[in-house]
């Protein structure tokens, strides 16, 4: 018993001692130690490309920033990767500046944290080809205090039909009494189709291009014949001629001859295969041979054919019926002729 009571008296000596308290606070500050430990993370803080390394006991994001006194605005980014994923967790910050963008409906003052030229554009609801003008390229990155222009290039096409305007040729020639005109072949206008690429800048025209010029229809030539002393013939072999316009040399005369008129399509063929045209005649061969070269007139000179060359022949030349049939291009030419007396001059 005795010893019972020393041994709680050197207890309660002990628990008095210096020793003892040194003992207690050593394990009250190893657990508050080891609780604070436990209840501590560490974070990084990555601000604008700056990093740092905290240690927080905090576990909601913006906790964390305001116990660090750091502060967010509302076009900033902040990221944070969170706890309990095996890494240190990471708070990023991407801080946002100001930019400016001008398009044709006016120039605005926005916030961005980055990002291509391109990707804000699109974030503000404008799509963009490779025509558009943009002043920066869209793959190249903002930066603070940029000044994007945008300008909104379309390119429309047009097509567009005109009329060609026809022309009109005049003929002389003895087949009408001077100063009169008969029309031999109508005119008629043709048609193009142009087609036009317009450039339109931000709304108005910024210019205009050709791309291609179609003729649709080729204008008809309208043809007046006029009323004068010029033969009808365009050919010209030279010889000289009297004062009442015939041949001084030839062959031989056949005179009071009876001519009519003839007209055939485009490209046709004399019996002599020679093509036919203006001073082109059809006679009987058996008289005046294919190929020969001929004058042909009226007596008084009122009416002129002129050169000619026998290239074709006909039933009512070889029934002596008409002594020749002059070529025209035109049917109604043809019929003016009507039944006609010359002299027909061979020349060789």
């Amino acid at each position: 018993m005795d010893n019972f009571k020393q041994k709680a008296s050197g207890i309660a000596l002990y628990m008095q001692s210096r020793s003892f308290l040194v003992t207690m606070l050593a394990v009250v500050v190893g657990c508050i130690t080891l609780w604070v430990t436990t209840a501590t993370s560490a974070v990084y803080i990555r601000d604008n490309g700056e990093l740092q390394l905290v240690y927080t006991m905090q576990t909601n994001v913006d906790s964390i920033l305001a116990e660090r006194g750091i502060v967010t605005m509302a076009y900033d980014d902040v990221d944070f990767s969170g706890f309990g994923l095996g890494e240190v967790p990471e708070i990023n910050i991407t801080r946002a500046f100001q930019v400016k963008l001008t398009t044709d409906d006016g120039t605005w003052e926005m916030m961005t944290t980055g990002g291509t030229v391109g990707s804000l554009l699109q974030a503000n609801g404008i799509r963009y080809d490779e025509n558009d003008i943009i002043n920066y390229p869209p793959s190249m990155y903002v930066q603070p205090g940029d000044e994007i222009v945008f300008r909104e290039v379309v390119v429309e096409q047009l097509v567009e039909t005109q009329e060609i305007e026809h022309e009109v040729e005049y003929r002389g020639s003895s087949l009408l009494p001077r100063g009169r005109t008969r029309v031999i072949q109508a005119g008629s206008n043709g048609q193009r189709q142009l087609t036009y690429n317009r450039t339109m800048v931000d709304g108005e025209v910024a210019r205009t291009e050709l791309e291609s010029n179609v003729i649709l229809s080729q204008p008809v030539t309208e043809i007046v014949l006029q009323g004068t002393a010029d033969p009808v013939s365009p050919l010209n072999f030279g010889y000289q001629l009297d004062s009442s316009g015939a041949p001084v040399d030839y062959a031989y005369k056949l005179s009071d001859q009876i001519a009519t008129g003839y007209s055939a399509r485009s490209g046709a063929w004399g019996a002599s295969g020679m093509s036919l045209s203006y001073g082109y005649v059809a006679v009987d061969p058996e008289e005046i041979p294919y190929g020969s070269k001929l004058y042909i007139t009226s007596a008084d000179g009122s009416f002129v054919y002129g050169y000619a060359i026998a290239a074709d022949t006909g039933v009512g030349l070889l029934n002596d019926v008409i002594d020749v049939d002059l070529f025209y291009e035109t049917y109604t030419e043809s019929c003016l002729n009507g039944r006609r007396t010359v002299d027909i001059y061979v020349l060789a």
